[in-house]
């Protein structure tokens, strides 16, 4: 079944995003009249969405009556953003778990108890408790893999030079700390 060109307007609309597209794009591509394109704009009905015109310019966007639940997404979204102390101790312990507190203190140089606190109290890590280790063991979770967009560990990135190097860091970072594990 073929798009009606309200179903292509509001699909090229959508695609352009933020931008929109300029009436002249959308008379070329639809292969319409001006008045046309006036007749579908007008006619346009979705639940949620409306054709907005700037100038020259054509734009998708959100109805006015969906503004207060767009803005608890967005404070919702917000929320989940990390501080720059929390996304180190993150990309530390993904890359390199399991890792206890005191190991990603020793890597970042810094105390991290506040940010480990916060990926644990976010759902990304969790901390585990392991026979051979008397500190609690951190591990992300499927939430990190969920939020990051990735199915398995082995899809974080990382390049041949990165790996070289961070194995080069640990072997470094096990003769100074030794074989205590705290």
């Amino acid at each position: 079944m073929a798009l009606q060109d309200k179903g292509i307007l509001e699909a090229l609309l959508y695609t352009a995003g933020d931008e929109g597209l300029d009436q002249q794009q959308l008379l070329e591509i639809l292969e319409i009249e001006p008045t046309t394109l006036t007749e579908l704009i007008e006619a346009y009905d979705s639940p949620g969405l409306t054709i907005q015109h700037y100038g020259n310019t054509y734009v998708l966007t959100t109805k006015k009556e969906a503004s207060d639940y767009i803005e608890q997404l967005i404070e919702q979204k917000s929320k989940m953003k990390l501080s720059q102390a929390a996304m180190e101790s993150l990309s530390i312990i993904a890359y390199n778990q399991p890792l206890s507190r005191s190991d990603i203190e020793l890597i970042r140089g810094i105390n991290s108890d506040g940010a480990v606190k916060t990926l644990i109290a976010r759902g990304l890590v969790e901390a585990k408790e392991e026979a051979d280790s008397r500190s609690h063991q951190l591990y992300t979770t499927e939430l990190f893999l969920n939020v990051f967009g990735i199915e398995h560990l082995d899809d974080l990135p990382t390049t041949d030079e990165e790996d070289e190097e961070i194995e080069a860091f640990f072997s470094n970072l096990v003769n100074q700390k030794g074989d205590n594990h705290e």
